[in-house]
């Protein structure tokens, strides 16, 4: 009863300090009287309810998207940092990823692609994230669109983050190897990560080297390491994987850009005023792009996606005997019978041939 009765005291006292902070913060005079009665009613109203209580009284502090991300929520919509794709929409069938699967994302950058995938797959998801620009904003709209019970978020680097062996039933990669200055590790990592018989969606820009990639990905998030389509294959079939679909998704990809273009004068209308640095980081992402749009469709940069699977057998689960029909049920006991009768025979014939052996 007294830890019960502290722990609420400590509940009002941190909401009152929060109120007053609010109410600083936003140059506002504080009314603790006032204040302290809101905090109360609130306790009361909620005194039958426990789940969601805290979230009601204990809000999260504001976030405030950086500038570069606020940009490229203006051009590609909220919670994403690249177009989006209708492909984007996750099939676990194509990939055989079971319901209480887990599955590996890399590099969604921020929320968005997250919550197309949790609707479609209703196990386990664990994110990993290389841009160190994304990972706050990240983390946060995983736990403000109430997915933290079933998303896991973790910081890595491309060029050293060791998984876990056998760990997932199908992973989800996503221009990882488009900044990724050693392909082989990572590679080796999928492999090795996945279950036998798992599959791997692999999705990357491919091209030839050429000086106009610098403009093109002069906004990007780290330096660029775009790949000739074949090169990038036989780093696949390197390490063992099975090529089951390369897919060009070129035009969908630059018809997703070219939405994400036509739609930013209304959002720019929507948004009002920009502040110098927000306006600013769009410039250099609309320019960038617009060089990228032309790579894509001269066909000197490319969009593919691979689906790769791992040597193997997936582990089916176990038959329950009250599936079996009679006629099975039947014909395994006559296998089962035919099999003792087999074994005893050889046994038998065995010891008569030592007997002989030993005379």
């Amino acid at each position: 009863m007294a830890v019960a009765l502290k722990t609420l005291l400590d509940k009002r006292k941190l909401a009152l300090m929060r109120a007053r902070f609010a109410a600083w913060w936003e140059g506002e005079a504080f009314d603790e009287t006032a204040a302290a009665a809101e905090i109360e009613a609130q306790l009361v109203a909620a005194n039958d309810r426990t789940e969601g209580a805290d979230d009601a009284l204990f809000d999260a502090p504001p976030f405030e998207l950086p500038p570069r991300l606020a940009a490229l929520s203006l051009l590609w919509g909220d919670d994403h940092v690249r177009p989006i794709l209708e492909t984007d929409a996750f099939d676990p069938a194509a990939t055989g990823l079971t319901p209480d699967g887990v599955l590996a994302l890399l590099g969604p950058g921020v929320v968005g692609p997250i919550k197309v995938i949790a609707r479609a797959h209703p196990g386990r998801i664990e994110a990993f994230e290389w841009r160190e620009e994304t990972i706050d904003a990240l983390r946060r709209g995983v736990a403000t669109s109430k997915l933290d019970a079933k998303v896991s978020v973790t910081r890595i680097d491309l060029e050293a983050h060791v998984f876990t062996p056998n760990r997932f039933d199908a992973i989800l990669s996503v221009d990882d190897f488009a900044y990724c200055s050693y392909p082989p590790h990572l590679v080796q990592q999928l492999m090795k990560s996945l279950k036998p018989g798992a599959c791997a969606l692999v999705e990357s820009y491919t091209g030839l080297p050429t000086r106009a990639l610098a403009t093109a990905f002069a906004s990007s998030f780290a330096e660029p390491h775009i790949r000739a389509h074949g090169d990038l294959r036989q780093f696949f079939i390197d390490v063992g994987f099975s090529i089951e679909a390369d897919d060009d998704l070129t035009e969908p990809f630059l018809t997703a850009a070219k939405d994400g273009f036509k739609r930013l004068s209304e959002r720019l209308a929507d948004a009002g005023d920009l502040d110098v640095l927000t306006a600013r980081e769009l410039a250099w992402e609309v320019e960038a792009w617009r060089a990228r749009m032309t790579l894509l469709t001269q066909r000197r940069l490319e969009r593919r996606r691979f689906t790769l699977r791992k040597p193997g057998t997936m582990e089916a689960p176990d038959r329950p005997r009250e599936a079996e029909s009679p006629e099975e049920a039947r014909a395994r006991r006559v296998r089962d019978d035919n099999s003792a009768e087999v074994i005893a025979r050889v046994l038998a014939e065995n010891g008569q041939k030592r007997k002989q052996g030993a005379t």
